[in-house]
């Protein structure tokens, strides 16, 4: 029990995080064009939400409540999908309604939805962790796997979900695990060896195309460069997502608390930074370096303030959290 309340505040640590850099990567929605801001938009969002679906994975259990999965996930899906929808057919000129795609950052609760309901019937199937691996190789080469139901996430995002459960679950994985966290390298060379990575995988993400949602395919369907390069960022996505668990701390901090609170800035941040990215700051082509500096501190600011008691309060009373 110790040991397992010893990862639950690592995992919040480390979910504060994610939770800022998501933030940070959506201010930018609108920075295309721009490709200094582009890179920081899909790194943020690369390195991110693979490590919140494994930690999602982590904390799922064998047996799954299809109706608490419906409560807790599909309907504030639903729900926030249109409001999400409604706030950007206001604010952005362009957006064109797509009923076939959740909302703006929806995507994430739909697929979690998916996961967690086929969950029971997945870790029946041998070798489940290779062939999902395998499946997001190849998946790359069909070419009507994209945005749509959000199948190239469904996809690609599937063996990080499983890595998490079978390392909370499975004694083969959860042994290997515990000696990464107890028995690492030194800190320091894990921050050496996470920045190491994140400058090689500017070479990768710099690449057109290559996002989660079109299945790091557009430009290279059929084509074993994007083979090779969807496997090189798996790599390091896995390797970083390691470091990313040494690094961070396995104490109770002030901000600890803010874990638990993740949920409900995810599912409210939009309404912050959609109308900032469209309405206040709507062009990044001829904004200066100090101009692009505030696009992102002010809106993610006032996201910030999300993670308050009382909101928390509010979502838990909207959610009927216990």
């Amino acid at each position: 029990m110790k040991a397992d309340k010893i990862h639950i505040y690592r995992f919040d640590n480390i979910k504060v995080f994610l939770m800022i850099l998501v933030i940070i990567a959506h201010t930018l929605i609108n920075s295309y064009g721009d490709k200094g801001m582009e890179y920081i938009r899909f790194f943020c969002l690369c390195y991110t939400m693979p490590l919140f679906t494994f930690i999602s994975g982590y904390l799922s259990k064998r047996e799954q409540h299809f109706k608490k999965n419906i409560i807790y996930l599909l309907l504030p899906c639903f729900v926030f999908t249109v409001i999400n929808d409604l706030v950007e057919e206001l604010v952005n000129p362009n957006y064109v309604f797509n009923w076939r795609q959740p909302g703006f950052a929806m995507w994430y609760l739909w697929v979690l939805f998916v996961f967690r309901v086929v969950l029971p019937y997945l870790i029946r199937v041998k070798y489940i962790l290779l062939l999902s691996f395998i499946l997001s190789w190849l998946v790359g080469f069909v070419p009507f796997v994209g945005t749509n139901y959000s199948l190239s996430r469904l996809c690609c995002f599937l063996p990080y979900f499983l890595l998490g459960y079978m390392v909370a679950n499975d004694n083969f994985y959860s042994l290997r695990y515990k000696m990464l966290i107890k028995n690492p390298p030194p800190r320091a060379a894990c921050l050496v060896l996470f920045l190491a990575f994140v400058a090689w995988s500017c070479v990768i993400l710099l690449r057109p195309g290559l996002t989660f949602a079109t299945a790091f395919n557009y430009g290279y369907g059929g084509n074993i460069i994007g083979l090779i390069l969807r496997i090189a960022l798996q790599i390091t996505i896995i390797v970083t997502g390691c470091c990313v668990l040494k690094i961070f701390p396995e104490r109770k901090f002030f901000y600890t608390k803010f874990g638990e609170r993740t949920l409900s800035v995810y599912l409210l941040h939009g309404l912050v930074v959609l109308p900032f990215a469209y309405l206040v700051f709507p062009s990044f082509g001829n904004a200066t370096l100090i101009e692009k500096i505030l696009m992102i501190i002010l809106p993610t600011s006032c996201c910030i303030l999300l993670f308050s008691d009382k909101v928390y309060m509010f979502m838990g009373c909207i959610l009927k959290r216990k």
